[in-house]
């Protein structure tokens, strides 16, 4: 392997091992670490002081000794140096000024730098094509079994296009960055039968939106051209910033199939901004809450309800713009469906095949574990409002080719908004759905052998007005219990819990103009160790896979400075294959003053280790004024900070698998 030297903006020298932080298999048991520490070691990965700003302005000027006395440090001189600069693209003069003095240094030495290989925004993709360039890369994936092209497989495809069309159309970045969004095809009897690979957390929440949908507005009473909206968190939704819109697909007359799309809009009102209030108590403080309503009558929207919507939102013109990015995913997916349909013969038979086979598949995986009930609990960091643990249990009841899964252990539900609607704790049951057969094909069918389980009045079954706008990190510590629990079935096969958090991070202000900023950020953490490897660092797992936003689109629509954006060293749990290590993100307001709501996890309760492994490490975040002041922040906040100040958020690691060498050895 050639020593290939990078030289990149300080605090972005992880930008190849975060990558954007989701994964291709949105369904993968084990998320595995990065190969890029070992292709680009630390000692190779040179930071530079200096920065350019999002208008190519220059508010820091480069340290060119400091880099070229690192150069000339290095172990041997490198075989090629890539120069990744941020906002080098927007202006180039650092990345040319230290290009020369390279030249000058090591004559003939190769140098790529980002602004001439892929002169677009982007840090991570800006650095890999740069480094590619000097012909590092990382090893290719394995390629997927090959599969036949049958009906469910163009399925497939036909909602992976929608998903893309989705974030292309989409005007705010927790969409068009980070892909919060998600697309699907169901029969007009609401069974999925096909999903693009995307956000597990939402795709399995659409099932639950189109049944309520359905049972108020049954398929056959739909036409051409309609699209109902829905966000209630009591009639199929999961939070209220999450807007879905179904669509009939209708040939000659009758519908023959429904389109849907699912997508978290940056502001639909409430008592903070964002609409994801960490203290609120109910959920008329979390925003407008719409049961299935129709939006669009052949073709045509109703403009009364679309100044209702616009009223409600800080951010109308977002909300606008991201419901026709809706509208425009399942326009395009109806037209597709309807032309396959007409040429396919038995086109719905050939749905219900594929439905039958997956739930084969799922009960042929249950058959061959042991019987038996297997539990596992975890705790929430409070409820946002109490500090006071909240309980996540459940039981799998294993039974031949079918399983019960009991979350009548879990907490009564919360005065504060963390609590999951049916439809949001659904998106765990189908993770684990999938993760039983990954290779049938991702539809309703695998849900058939399970059974949920819910006590009514408790967390995973809540009673209206509960506040439920925290949910994630509630789903994503079902979907790690119930991995765990049937960890004890195969404890050969599955891996450590993962880190069990996501940040959902929004912040807001005013611009000196007088106009509103908003910016929604979600940050991963960490994936466990598992029996074939150690896990990610930084990486979204389990019912989460939304992508990071890079320090480039967030400088460029909002007052901040991204400082820093690194692995959390050291923060995932010992073991024979240790956990991945978390990440830490540090965010400087630029300008007059502005809010945050931090929807974190982790701070107090340890992501568990297992097979002897240890617990990854806590989480933290905090708030360093411009005063020399360090507030610390619990688990789930609200804060006001002021130009000058730092905000610092450092993820949880994942859990070690195995003892780990040194005790193994003991």
């Amino acid at each position: 392997m050639q020593d290939i030297a990078l030289v990149c903006t300080a605090g972005f020298a992880d930008v190849l091992t975060l990558a954007r932080q989701n994964r291709s298999d949105p369904y993968a048991l084990h998320v595995p670490a990065s190969p890029w520490p070992q292709l680009l070691p630390a000692a190779w990965r040179i930071e530079a002081r200096g920065r350019m700003d999002a208008t190519g302005a220059e508010v820091e000027p480069l340290d060119l000794a400091g880099v070229l006395d690192a150069l000339t440090a290095l172990p041997r001189p490198p075989a090629g140096i890539a120069v990744c600069l941020l906002f080098a693209h927007r202006n180039p003069a650092h990345e040319r000024a230290l290009a020369q003095r390279i030249a000058a240094l090591w004559p003939g030495m190769p140098v790529a730098c980002s602004h001439a290989v892929l002169p677009q925004d982007g840090e991570y993709e800006r650095t890999l094509a740069t480094v590619q360039a000097l012909g590092l890369d990382a090893p290719a994936s394995a390629a997927e079994p090959a599969r036949a092209c049958g009906l469910p497989q163009q399925l497939e495809a036909l909602a992976d296009r929608m998903q893309q069309r989705l974030v292309a159309e989409a005007v705010s970045s927790v969409v068009r960055e980070a892909m919060d969004c998600a697309a699907a095809v169901f029969l007009p009897d609401g069974r999925l039968v096909a999903q693009a690979r995307t956000l597990p957390l939402l795709l399995g929440s659409l099932s639950p939106a189109v049944a309520g949908l359905l049972a108020l507005y049954p398929a056959a009473s739909m036409a051409e051209g309609d699209g109902y909206l829905l966000n209630d968190p009591w009639h199929g939704g999961t939070h209220l910033p999450d807007l879905t819109l179904v669509r009939p697909v209708c040939v000659d007359g009758r519908t023959v199939a429904l389109v849907a799309c699912v997508l978290h809009h940056q502001d639909v009102g409430g008592i903070a901004p964002g609409s994801v209030p960490t203290h609120a108590s109910s959920i008329q403080q979390e925003g407008l809450r719409i049961p299935p309503t129709p939006l669009v009558r052949a073709g045509q929207i109703d403009t009364a309800l679309l100044r209702l919507l616009r009223a409600n939102s800080r951010m109308p013109d977002n909300l606008q713009g991201d419901l026709a990015a809706q509208w425009a995913c399942l326009a395009q997916g109806a037209q597709e469906l309807a032309d396959l349909w007409q040429r396919t013969p038995g086109a719905a038979a050939h749905c219900v095949a594929a439905l039958a086979a997956s739930e084969a598949a799922a009960r042929a995986a249950l058959a061959a574990a042991p019987d038996g009930d297997y539990a596992f609990e975890d705790a929430l960091d409070g409820d946002g409002i109490t500090a006071a643990p909240v309980r996540v249990a459940v039981c799998i009841r294993k039974r031949g080719d079918a399983a019960e899964l009991d979350l009548t252990g879990c907490a009564d539900q919360t005065q504060g908004p963390v609590n999951a609607a049916r439809g949001a704790v659904q998106a765990a049951v189908a993770y684990f759905a999938r993760m039983l057969a990954p290779q049938a094909a991702p539809n309703d069918g695998s849900l058939a052998p399970l059974t949920l389980r819910t006590r009514p009045g408790s967390i995973v079954d809540p009673a209206f007005p509960a506040s439920v706008n925290a949910r994630t990190n509630l789903v994503k510590l079902l979907a790690n219990a119930l991995l765990g629990a049937w960890a004890q079935a195969l404890p050969a096969r599955m891996p450590a819990p993962n880190a069990g958090e996501a940040v959902v991070l929004s912040l807001g202000g005013t611009r000196p103009d007088g106009t509103p900023w908003l910016l929604t950020e979600i940050i991963a953490s960490a994936a466990g160790g598992a029996p074939t490897g150690p896990g990610g660092s930084g990486v979204s797992t389990d019912v989460g896979n939304a992508r990071s936003t890079p320090a480039e689109a967030i400088e460029a629509q909002a007052p901040l400075r991204v400082e820093r954006v690194a692995v959390r060293a050291g923060s995932g749990g010992a073991g024979r294959h240790c956990g991945g290590d978390g990440v830490v993100r540090v965010y400087r307001l630029l300008h007059g003053s502005g809010s945050i709501s931090y929807r974190g996890e982790r701070h107090g309760i340890a992501p568990q280790g297992a097979a002897g492994g240890l617990p990854g490490a806590c989480a933290a975040a905090r708030i360093e004024r411009a005063d020399g002041r360090v507030e610390p922040l619990p688990a789930k906040a609200r804060a006001q900070w002021q130009a000058g100040d730092r905000l610092v958020i450092e993820t949880a690691g994942g859990g070690g698998w195995g003892q780990p060498p040194a005790q193994a050895s003991a």
